[in-house]
Order: C-alpha cells, then structure tokens, then sequence
C-alpha cells in the first residue's frame, strides 16, 4: 500500500473515533435539553465540547489528509511532514475536549493563575493549520492546476481567514472588551468562514479530486470559486440574534448568502455531470444534501419573514444538512471510492442515520407546523441524536478489521 493511502487509513480511522465521541457529545447535549442528568455539567460547557471535537478532529483532519494525499502524488517527499503535521493537529485538538467539557471558555485556576486552556490548546491548534499550510506552500509548485486542487487552494485561505475571527475572539476576553456587538461578530465571523469556506471548499475539492470524469467549462474554473470565497465571510450576521443587527449587517449577510448560493448552484451542476463512477447512489445523496442546503439558504435571502438563518430551529437543520448531511457524508463517500476493498455497511448505516436526524430537526426547524408536530417532540429529536454514534461504531469497526486484514 502506498504511504498516500496508508495516511489516509491511520488519519481515517482515528477521525472516526473522535467523530463517534463528538456525535455522543451532542446526544448528551439533546439528552440535558429534555431534562435528563448529565453529571452536573453545563449545558453550553457540553455544546462547546460537542461543536469544537467536531470542527477539530472531524471535518479539519479529514480533508487536511485528503489534500496531503493529493499532495503526496507529485511530492511524495513531503510524507514525513505531513504525517507529524496531522497527528500534532489531531492529538492537540482532543486535548482540548475535556477542558470545554468541564469548563467551557472559563479559566482554570492553578495556583494563583486562572489560566483559560481550552482558548489556550485552541490557539495551539490554529498554529497547527499555519503549519500545515507552510508544508502546502512548499510542495504547492509541484502540484497539478486541476480544478481540485483551486479548491484546496481555496479552503486553506478560508481556513486561515476564519482563524483571525478566534484570534479576535480570543484578544476581546484578554483585553475585558464588553461589547456583544463585537464578540458575538468576531465568534460568528470564525464559525461561518470556517464551515461555509473550509469545511464546504474542502469537501467539494475531493469531490473534484476522485472525479474520474473530464469535462470543458464554459466559463473559466475561478468563477466556479470566487463568489464562495467572496461571499462566505459576509454571512456571519445570520448568526447573530435580532437584537444586535442593523439594516448594513443584514444586508450584507444577504449578499454574502446570494453569492455563496449562486456559487455552490453552478458547481452542483458540474457536480452532477462528473459522479465518480464508485458508489453513485451515495453521492446522490450528498449532492442532494448540497442541493437542500442551497435551497434554504437562497429562501433565507428572498423570504427573509418566513425563513431566517438566525432563528435557532432553522440554524441547527440549516448546520446539520451542511455540516452532516454534505460535508460528513461526503467523507464517507470519498473514503469508500478511494478503499475499495472496504464493507460499505457502516457508510449506508450512516446514512440512514442522517436521514432520520435531519427528518427530526425539521419538525423543530419552524418549517413544520406546530399542529402536526408528534407529542414530545424533543424526545424524538434526542433518538434521532443517538442514530449517527451507532453507525459511526460500525463504520469504525468495520473500517478498522478492514485495516487489520492489510496488515
């Protein structure tokens, strides 16, 4: 087996595992929100620890290993670096779960220093994309001008532009800035240009990268990027609540909204007519993920009474359609076109399990009406919650006997 593919396999089976704790981190969550007893912890303590496993060890590593591994076609000098680079990324991230867990963005007092760990192994982490990126730069001028690697171009601005949203974030609490205005603008600057640049870019990068197709675009390939990379940090006021906007943030998220849409639409389309020829019924899925996502983000700007991003039902369906339905599920589907040998049972667990939790959000999204919605509710939003951990411990043990019979 080729070291490309055996980096892949390790950074697989390992992203799997803090995946399968992030996704139960999130069932505790549900569980605390209908009254259940989760250890005495703080309900947002456990929403942290829930959202910054996921963004650390799941949708950054995964397609970090996936450029490496297209790197490592024409660099296959560069797998050392890239090797330590990934798992320094991955061993700090999880590093960081137990302290959001315990004490979210709170200080932890040693001695007679209160020392804020989980915004300091955060930054840490940061520093490990800034280093990831260097390696990128270096063997960069040996790569291909395919549209997959505009892509990972792309993400990896992204991912480094959404950083200094955390690095604002992080100077307020250190400088006493009292201001909700700027904080909550810095914290939604860094999510949104994190999961709408990087995790999206990313994902469509090895879309394009395992595409065995070859087609000629009308247009030149930058405009299938540019309104993504352009629009993607102006959305960050749809996360704000309504008391901190004014008419210039609103119609700048907007704006932002429309290019986003407009950019992910014309690539859908290219999409479609370049399905990798393994597993199409699985990439169905996630183009119809990518589609569903579009649709509620275009309605977001022309419908703003009836659909609002801010509102916080519609925001968790919008996240998890985004985030689970495409990004994730473009994972799997990925990992299973580039293993071939591997069991498929554990992906189409998965995606049954999507399926069900996303069909849960909505009846809690505000698109469902109220007279409709089953008695309680929430419990079942919980069930659907606890679906996904079950298909991930499949697909991590069945991925992990795959890798043991290779030795």
């Amino acid at each position: 087996m080729e070291q490309k593919d055996q980096l892949l396999q390790k950074v697989w089976l390992w992203s799997l595992l803090f995946f399968l704790v992030a996704a139960f981190t999130g069932f505790v969550y549900r569980w605390g929100l209908i009254g259940g007893d989760i250890l005495g912890l703080r309900m947002s303590n456990v929403r942290h620890a829930h959202s910054h496993l996921m963004f650390f060890n799941w949708v950054t590593p995964v397609p970090l290993v996936f450029m490496a591994r297209h790197l490592m076609k024409t660099a296959p000098e560069a797998y050392s670096s890239l090797k330590w680079c990934i798992t320094v990324i991955i061993l700090i991230g999880f590093a960081s779960y137990p302290f959001f867990l315990i004490y979210g963005y709170h200080p932890v007092q040693i001695g007679t220093a209160n020392l804020p760990f989980s915004v300091m192994l955060s930054g840490l982490v940061m520093i490990g994309w800034y280093w990831f990126g260097l390696i990128y730069l270096k063997y960069r001028n040996k790569a291909d001008s395919s549209l997959s690697q505009l892509f990972y171009d792309g993400a990896l601005v992204m991912l480094v532009v959404s950083s200094l949203g955390a690095w604002g974030v992080a100077v307020a609490q250190f400088g006493n800035i009292d201001n909700n205005l700027i904080s909550g603008a810095l914290t939604h600057f860094f999510l949104t240009t994190f999961t709408e640049g990087w995790c999206v870019l990313a994902a469509i990068g090895i879309f394009y990268d395992l595409s065995e197709k070859n087609y000629s675009l009308p247009v030149d390939k930058n405009w299938l990027i540019a309104p993504i990379v352009l629009g993607a940090p102006l959305m960050f006021p749809f996360g704000l609540s309504v008391d901190l906007l004014n008419e210039s943030l609103l119609w700048t998220a907007k704006f932002g909204s429309l290019l986003v849409g407009i950019g992910l639409g014309i690539n859908l389309w290219y999409m479609a007519r370049a399905l990798p020829s393994r597993n199409k019924v699985i990439w169905l899925f996630v183009l119809a993920m990518l589609a569903l996502k579009v649709t509620i983000q275009l309605s977001a700007v022309f419908l703003p009474e009836t659909l609002w991003l801010g509102q916080h039902g519609l925001r968790v369906l919008y996240l998890h359609l985004m985030l689970l339905g495409f990004v994730s599920t473009l994972f799997f589907a990925a990992f299973h076109t580039v293993n071939t040998r591997s069991s498929k049972a554990g992906v189409y667990l998965f995606l049954g399990s999507v399926f069900v939790l996303i069909a849960t959000l909505v009846l809690i999204s505000g698109l469902w009406p109220p007279a409709w919605q089953p008695t309680n509710v929430y419990r079942w939003v919980t069930v659907g919650a606890i679906l996904p951990s079950i298909a991930i411990a499949v697909e991590l043990v069945v991925a992990g006997y795959s890798r043991f019979k290779q030795g």
